[in-house]
């Protein structure tokens, strides 16, 4: 029996080139003309996020300009790579690029990535030395290419929101997918990156693969492409949902003005506290105590002085006569017998 030639992952959808959000939704407003348009054209976003990684990077970043397209601070830029992965650097190398978009002219205040359909294929190191897919040489080379990229973001001090695959249709992809998933936790989220997790979201009751599923709304519509692997625009406007918290968390710690420090004086010292009032209310008295000092019952009593206190020797008590045998007051041993009256 021949073995079946393993497919790699295309992408169902034409090709197009990064361009801003702002330009997207301008395209949206040409197709329905009668839509009234702004008289003066609006101020450019202030808050860029990149989205980078393969074909499923792609549908991501449609889903996220439409999260943000009543948002006029936010720009969304298309900066994903159609059959890329991280495991031939040979067609594309995304340790290489993304050094490029952080030395590059543009400014960007969040990376948001997603990557994988493409890596399930063996590890290129150099013309002559490629390593077996999820072997543990393999996986040890991959951890260590998300390492290098998740340190490049966080050695610029660029928030990076790494998204994880979701379930697909065909088992050894979803396999190969949760490998891919397990390293991006641990290791970009080692670097400092926030992982944001698709697979239950897209998965049914029982963790299978299911097609369709709630939408945003609410309403079971179909999420999933024909080919079993990448989002329709349903589908990529609900895994943007669940990026969203995190790109707003960004958001709002930048753009949320500086709170003002009261002004300080030039010489503290000589600030004197304002003088009250001559009109001004005595301060109340301190309230009394519920209960007095507790002094236990063996403690010596002590004079005002701290001596001991003793009785006046005036009022020293004196046996006026020496006790008799057999009287209560004779404490001698063994007793004597009382003298006969």
């Amino acid at each position: 029996m021949k073995p079946v030639p393993r497919v790699r992952v295309q992408s169902a959808a034409p090709k197009r080139e990064a361009r801003p959000a702002r330009e997207r939704r301008d395209a949206k407003a040409v197709a329905h003309p009668a839509q009234p348009t702004p008289a003066a054209e609006a101020a450019p976003p202030s808050f860029l996020i990149a989205v980078i990684g393969d074909s499923e990077a792609t549908r991501l970043a449609e889903g996220l300009d439409d999260a943000f397209a009543d948002d006029p601070r936010v720009g969304i830029v298309d900066k994903s790579k159609e059959d890329s992965g991280l495991v031939r650097d040979d067609f594309y190398d995304w340790r290489k690029q993304v050094k490029a978009i952080l030395d590059g002219p543009e400014h960007f205040d969040l990376v948001v990535m997603q990557i994988g359909v493409n890596d399930n294929q063996k590890l290129r190191q150099d013309p002559d030395h490629q390593l077996d897919p999820l072997s543990k040489p393999f996986n040890e080379a991959y951890a260590q290419r998300v390492d290098e990229i998740a340190a490049a973001f966080r050695d610029k001090n660029v928030p990076l929101v790494w998204v994880g695959l979701p379930i697909m249709r065909s088992p050894g992809l979803s396999s190969a997918a949760l490998v891919f998933n397990d390293i991006a936790r641990q290791h970009a989220t080692a670097a400092g990156a926030r992982y944001v997790d698709l697979w239950e979201a897209f998965s049914d009751v029982n963790s299978a693969y299911k097609a369709s599923g709630p939408d945003i709304n609410g309403a079971i519509v179909r999420l999933r492409g024909p080919d079993g692997v990448h989002f329709n625009l349903a589908g990529a406007r609900k895994a943007a949902h669940f990026v969203e918290p995190e790109v707003k968390k960004v958001l709002e710690a930048k753009l949320q003005p500086p709170e003002a420090a009261p002004p300080q004086p030039e010489n503290p010292a000589s600030v004197q506290p304002p003088a009250a009032p001559e009109s001004e209310a005595p301060a109340p008295r301190p309230e009394k105590p519920l209960a007095g000092k507790v002094t236990p019952l063996n403690d010596p009593v002590l004079s005002p002085g701290g001596a001991l206190a003793e009785a006046p020797r005036a009022a020293a008590i004196k046996p006026d006569v020496a006790p008799q045998p057999g009287r209560a007051d004779d404490f001698s041993w063994p007793k004597q017998a009382a003298a006969p009256k």
